[in-house]
């Protein structure tokens, strides 16, 4: 059975947090959740950093969802540590994984947290409590943004911020829908990406190899602002371009109207059964998330840091109850 890697009481837990809006997250000792009808309570032995968790911390709009002091983290990995009134699905010592809450507060930058049940699914089996903690949040995004352009095989797709957490799984994904995939992102990072199924990787920081890429059938937007909208002049008329940040959408759909292609917008939902596919497809070998770096509980700021600098591909895990972490 997994135990905690610090136990202080039965009532109590570490939990990385903000104690008011724009602070630094330090670590404190909290009361451990109690777990209500219909939900498990999980040991955590893993989360994952997205960006999304630093605008909790901050005056970004989030904090009108959220209550001080702030837990962040949606993703999580870990163990079910005692079930509600009502559970079924899950047993104590289970192996879960999931995008837990979102887009309300989830606080999985702590040693336990609540969660429906419903909301987690068995963690891929060959995947570690990290692998498994990078998945959620990234994989659903670029799952769902692939459907909103309505992925198939065949088509040409052209995935921009590839070597971040959305991007590489979203590149995997696509091949894996037998689509033929153009990754843009730096050349050290091009080597990686042709290992994950890119068939043809671009510096983005190259105008006219961009260009070159000619005319693709759909684009996933996931770096937005100017370089996002100029990727409407790679899709062709009829195709289609997703946007992974709902808030900056206003005047690009028209943008895109304007050129025959169709936009979305995509700001991702929990899907349990999504989840249950993207693990099979883990066990398959047909994705492989990369953790880029790993951080303990106590180092959850570097992990954050380690994400806005954009220090490395892929995701940042943050390593909680894991045993070999202790």
């Amino acid at each position: 059975m997994i135990v905690g890697a610090r136990q202080p009481s039965s009532t109590t837990m570490r939990a990385a947090r903000h104690e008011h809006w724009g602070s630094p997250l330090e670590i404190a000792d909290v009361a451990r959740p109690e777990v209500g009808a219909g939900e498990v309570r999980i040991a955590v032995q893993a989360t994952s950093v997205n960006p999304i968790d630093m605008h909790t911390g901050r005056n970004s709009g989030y904090e009108q969802s959220m209550r001080l002091p702030c837990i962040p983290g949606w993703d999580v990995a870990g163990v079910v540590d005692a079930v509600g009134y009502g559970v079924t699905r899950h047993a104590v010592g289970d192996r879960l994984y999931g995008l837990a809450w979102f887009p309300y507060p989830a606080g999985t930058y702590a040693e336990y947290m609540t969660v429906p049940a419903y909301h987690l699914v068995p963690m891929p089996k060959s995947a570690s409590f990290a692998e498994a903690a990078c998945l959620p949040m990234a994989a659903l995004t670029a799952w769902q943004m692939l459907d909103a352009v309505e992925t198939r095989a065949g088509q040409h797709v052209l995935v921009s911020g590839a070597s971040g957490g959305v991007g590489h799984v979203a590149v995997q994904l696509a091949v894996a829908r037998g689509a033929t995939v153009t990754a843009l992102a730096r050349p050290e990072h091009h080597a990686t990406l042709h290992e994950l199924g890119a068939h043809t990787c671009v510096d983005y920081t190259d105008p006219d190899a961009v260009t070159d890429i000619g005319k693709v059938d759909a684009a996933l937007d996931l770096v937005g602002f100017d370089f996002g909208a100029s990727l409407f002049d790679r899709v062709m008329p009829g195709g289609a371009i997703a946007l992974s940040t709902a808030w900056s959408i206003k005047g690009y759909r028209d943008a895109a109207a304007e050129r025959g292609i169709r936009a979305a917008s995509c700001l991702v939902e929990p899907d349990p059964v999504a989840l249950a596919a993207i693990a099979e497809l883990v066990d398959a070998g047909a994705v492989r998330v990369v953790v880029g770096a790993e951080f303990d509980l106590s180092d959850a700021a570097d992990a954050q840091r380690w994400v806005e600098h954009r220090r490395g591909f892929g995701k940042a895990a943050i390593m909680v109850n894991t045993p070999e972490r202790a």
